[in-house]
């Protein structure tokens, strides 16, 4: 049994155990992994996790596992053991916590000491065509010109835009929102507005290799802000109209309270999978 960091050298190799998806996001800023295989050479596990709050001195560093799987519990063993040598103590990680909707993934983690508890999944998956028939998206005939597409912005005024989200906490679900490049953003149904020459609203929305409409950070200030939320939501979603065929999946966390408390307004009776939920202390 070989044990090791997945890498760039190495990352190709792992495509059919992690998915076009995660291959991708091994590419951001605070993604790490490690990997198994057999004598052969053979990938028969991987693990991958995101480093949270590595920026902020005044937070601990935490850690969420994000993926692992193998092929048999000496794999599973070696994942766990590597990362908590290397990846915990290297990171000076203080928590460790997951969420999976795979049973095998949470017992893996309970079987190395972290809980687990069963409920409600964070995360609800609806249809291009479920968001389509909101009522407020259909009520706005026309969309104010104050409206855009991210995509029409400068890179100056976008990081701008973005210097401004981190600096009031407002990240939606991206520890690395400072890092990322207006490009890793589906330009062309994400959402902003321009009051008076500034942005002041953003709507963030990836597009997933795989296909998967992902709404990653929903932000706007001034007196407006209210009415140009629902906007620029009404405006991705047109705009995804014209891209995407109406079964592609949309993807919604629900981690902060301002987000749940939406989603609960806009798709009442719409629950997550069942899922597994577990956090172990590191130091």
């Amino acid at each position: 049994m070989n044990v090791f960091e997945i890498s760039d050298d190495n990352i190709v190799d792992f495509a059919d155990i992690l998915g076009e998806d995660m291959m991708e996001d091994m590419e951001r800023t605070f993604y790490r992994g490690y990997g198994t295989s057999d004598d052969d050479g053979n990938i028969n596990g991987a693990l991958v996790y995101e480093v949270k709050g590595l920026d902020d001195d005044d937070q601990d560093t935490l850690s969420k596992l994000l993926f692992i799987k193998a092929d048999s519990d000496e794999a599973y063993e070696e994942l766990h053991r590597i990362y908590r040598e290397e990846g915990v103590e290297e990171e000076e990680i203080t928590e460790t916590f997951y969420e999976f909707e795979q049973e095998e993934m949470a017992d893996s983690c309970e079987r190395t000491g972290f809980s687990k508890d069963a409920r409600e999944s964070e995360v609800v998956r609806i249809t291009l065509k479920d968001a389509c028939g909101f009522d407020f998206v259909n009520r706005i005939k026309k969309m104010p010109d104050y409206i855009i597409k991210l995509g029409k912005l400068s890179v100056t005024e976008y990081r701008a835009g973005v210097k401004n989200c981190v600096f009031n906490g407002q990240n939606g679900i991206l520890e690395d929102l400072s890092y990322l490049s207006m490009s890793w953003f589906d330009t062309e149904i994400s959402s902003c507005t321009i009051t008076d020459d500034e942005v002041n609203g953003f709507f963030f929305v990836r597009t997933t290799p795989s296909g998967v409409i992902i709404p990653v950070l929903l932000y706007a200030y001034g007196a407006d802000y209210i009415k140009n939320i629902a906007l620029m939501i009404a405006n991705s979603v047109k705009e995804a109209e014209k891209k995407y065929p109406p079964e592609t999946e949309i993807v919604i966390h629900r981690s902060r309270k301002a987000s749940a408390e939406l989603i609960k307004r806009l798709l009442p009776g719409v629950k997550g999978k069942p899922a597994f939920f577990g956090e172990r202390m590191e130091n």
